[in-house]
């Protein structure tokens, strides 16, 4: 029979026509990100933290610079924790190296900026001005 490929397509099309609809209206809504995402800002937990400098150093670009400080009870201190995500590559390997799974990725993938000096933020701040986890 010819045409049969033309109204196999043509079913196709109607299906999806009159089929649910994926598309999702972005400002309004956004998208769930999965436990796997890696973007967005690192979030310290500074209570999890010990100080070991593990992540910075398993870190290929230098992106992270941490500056720890030793208390009287010589128990070290988490003083600043300074993320570079411009200079980052998203590898990961700072949030597996970290023995206390301190450090995590937020779920934000809105990290658009006009200057570069705005990738560079201090989680240690951040924390102190309570905006741990935005979503």
């Amino acid at each position: 029979m010819q045409g049969k490929g033309l109204l196999i397509g043509l079913s196709v099309t109607l299906r999806h026509f009159f089929g649910r609809k994926e598309t999702v209206q972005y400002p309004e809504e956004k998208l769930p990100m999965s436990d796997l995402f890696r973007g967005g800002r690192l979030v310290l937990n500074e209570k999890k933290c010990i100080g070991c400098k593990l992540c910075a150093m398993s870190c290929p670009n230098a992106a992270l610079a941490l500056t720890v400080e030793v208390d009287d009870q010589k128990k070290r201190h988490m003083k600043k924790y300074v993320h570079k995500s411009g200079r980052c590559l998203y590898c990961n390997f700072c949030v597996e190296a970290c023995p206390t799974k301190a450090i995590s990725w937020d779920k934000n993938y809105e990290n658009a900026c006009y200057y570069k000096e705005d990738l560079t933020y201090d989680a240690v701040a951040r924390n102190k001005e309570g905006i741990n986890n935005e979503q």
